[in-house]
């Protein structure tokens, strides 16, 4: 199903500043986060970003709606929002907990098939998930996809500092059984063993807005030449875990602080334009906040395209005193699973 068009792109749509890979490729500073849009609300979503301006697409199987991307992708194509696909920076996932890494190139040929694509510009480790293989091993099965001219770039998602140091440098990083419950490094393990990158990531995604600023990951990245791309860069409610882990914020959430209210008054913006204005202005951060409403995704667009914050509210902004993950990973931690605890998971934590 065609839907009709709104908006086309003229010489006065706002130009989205870029950041450069380890390639000297070029990322958008913002993308689409398309997870948590209903699949049946996903084409229509995509298409009016694309439309607006949207140059980045943050994807992957387990969301459930890349078929719906790519049916945005072509019709994009077909009425010359895009004028090519090469106009467009994707990203898709591979989930490596159920995976291994001989299927990776299976896995991704499924996705490009979903999303109408012939390659991906970036594919990433969702997690760092050894359940199946080392790994290192996977980074191997990574870096056969950039061979193989199905990927352009790889990176990770959720990664700490440490592991993904341990990953570049060639380091001990995870056990794979056994182990006690208070380091996930113990002269008792099993650990999967980590050769050095033939190909360094490219990015790390991960949590990231002023509810979670990840000072010390994001200086890291900034050293390594590791450019971070920020999930959850609004502090969402819907990202909000109930149960909390320790982890439930006890203040408000960020829109709604006096730091962020009193910048939007002072700058003519809302409130989520600020802190996304704030986030992409702190140098090396592309952020893919999730929206299935055409008005707020322009929105979103013109923040990330206008002017910094002033610096005195760009610093109230980034000084927020209550941090806290809401995407905690839970899942991947156990008695049975391959980090004990959420310290061994995040390690700065």
């Amino acid at each position: 199903v065609h839907l009709p068009s709104t908006r086309t792109p003229t010489d006065m749509t706002p130009v989205v500043p870029s950041l450069t890979l380890r390639t000297g490729a070029k990322m958008p500073a913002l993308g689409l986060g398309t997870w948590k849009i209903a699949a049946g609300e996903t084409t229509a979503a995509v298409l009016s970003a694309l439309r607006c301006g949207y140059r980045l697409l943050d994807c992957a199987p387990v969301y459930g709606n890349q078929p719906q991307v790519g049916a945005a992708i072509q019709q994009a194509l077909d009425e010359g929002t895009l004028r090519s696909r090469d106009e467009l920076f994707v990203t898709s996932k591979l989930m490596t907990q159920t995976l291994d890494p001989t299927d990776f190139e299976a896995a991704v040929r499924t996705s490009l098939a979903e999303l109408g694509v012939d390659y991906l510009d970036l594919a990433l480790l969702q997690w760092p998930a050894p359940q199946r293989a080392p790994i290192a091993e996977q980074w191997c099965a990574m870096e056969a996809l950039v061979d193989a001219g199905l990927a352009r770039h790889i990176g990770v998602s959720n990664f700490s500092a440490k592991k993904l140091g341990e990953l570049m440098d060639g380091s001990d990083v995870t056990r794979a059984e056994g182990g006690d419950s208070t380091s996930a490094l113990s002269a008792e393990d099993d650990y999967c063993i980590l050769g050095e990158c033939r190909i360094p990531p490219a990015v790390n995604q991960v949590e990231c807005g002023a509810h979670f600023r990840q000072d010390r990951l994001l200086r890291w990245c900034v050293e390594r030449g590791v450019v971070v791309q920020a999930y959850g860069p609004l502090g969402s409610g819907d990202q909000f875990s109930s149960d909390g882990l320790g982890r439930a914020r006890s203040g408000m959430e960020p829109v709604s602080h006096p730091a962020v209210v009193n910048a939007a008054k002072a700058t003519g913006m809302t409130r989520h334009q600020v802190l996304l204005r704030w986030n992409v202005g702190r140098g090396n951060v592309c952020v893919i906040p999730k929206s299935a409403n055409p008005r707020r995704q322009l929105e979103n667009l013109e923040a990330v395209a206008g002017p910094a914050l002033p610096s005195e509210h760009a610093d109230a902004v980034g000084s927020l005193a209550e941090q806290y993950r809401l995407q905690h990973g839970s899942f991947h931690t156990g008695p049975s699973k391959p980090y004990r605890t959420l310290a061994d998971l995040w390690d700065e934590d």
